[in-house]
């Protein structure tokens, strides 16, 4: 989920004229309240409480998950692509930010280790290549997907509906 909502606050301040949100269990909801009032954007953000898996996730024009999608196995980030999928309004986009291993698999080490470290912390989390998760954008519906380099490890996949 959104946890504290550093994203969603980061973003309001350096756009002034956008309003947003973010989705985790109901106990995060005090601290991502007080955590976007601080920063002074609490009244153009909105907390969603919920759990993405079993709740559907708010409607809106974009979507990011980061690092959301390694903590989970194969079907369960399919299942959470095509939810964003249908969350989007008409010409919504997702962006998917994770360390994208290499389509390759021999150049970011660090992916490669994330994803041994989700393998041992989660029942069946792994990281994945810009490549995969193109394709699996793909299936849940969206027209039109890129990847694109981020400072550091980190990489983004944004899908077009």
């Amino acid at each position: 989920g959104c946890a504290q909502g550093g994203v969603a606050v980061e973003i309001a301040l350096a756009h002034k004229h956008l309003t947003g949100g973010g989705m985790d269990l109901p106990v995060v909801q005090p601290v991502f309240e007080a955590y976007a009032r601080e920063r002074g954007v609490a009244q153009r953000l909105r907390f969603h409480s919920g759990n993405f898996f079993k709740d559907p996730l708010p409607t809106c024009d974009v979507i990011i998950m980061g690092h959301i999608l390694h903590d989970w196995d194969l079907d369960e980030k399919r299942l959470l692509l095509r939810k964003a999928y249908e969350a989007l309004s008409p010409k919504g986009a997702i962006i998917v930010h994770e360390a994208l291993i290499d389509d390759a698999r021999k150049q970011n080490a660090f992916g490669l280790l994330m994803s041994l470290n989700m393998l041992v912390e989660t029942p069946g989390g792994f990281d994945f290549t810009g490549a995969d998760c193109r394709t699996w954008m793909k299936e849940a519906g969206f027209k039109r997907t890129q990847v694109a380099r981020l400072a550091g490890p980190d990489g983004m996949v944004v899908g077009f509906k």
